[in-house]
């Protein structure tokens, strides 16, 4: 009983820790990787390659959207925007199981 206890509160923290809004705001011209660096790898556990997209995944538009607005456990960039958007997606998109 104890460790289901443990195990349900450790998954809320991990949750609200990779959920909500982030402030995170790149520098101009910043790269992808230093923009995965700073905002992504922490919840990601540092690895490019963590996440697995699907076939419906892989493109611009879906990404944008988790980017901008977050998902039940990742949280929204809504300071990432414009170029530097363009330049996050296109490493993700670049970066997908490898």
């Amino acid at each position: 009983m104890y460790k289901k206890v443990g195990f349900i509160i450790a998954s809320t923290a991990f949750l609200a820790a990779c959920s909500g809004t982030n402030d995170y705001t790149p520098a101009a011209g910043a790269t992808g990787q230093s923009m995965y660096t700073a905002s992504c790898a922490s919840c990601h556990n540092g690895e490019f390659h963590h996440w697995e997209l699907t076939a419906e995944e892989q493109n611009a538009e879906y990404i944008k959207k988790v980017i901008s607005e977050g998902t039940m456990g990742m949280p929204a960039f809504p300071n990432i925007k414009e170029a530097e958007l363009e330049t996050l997606v296109k490493f993700v998109l670049e970066n997908n199981a490898k």
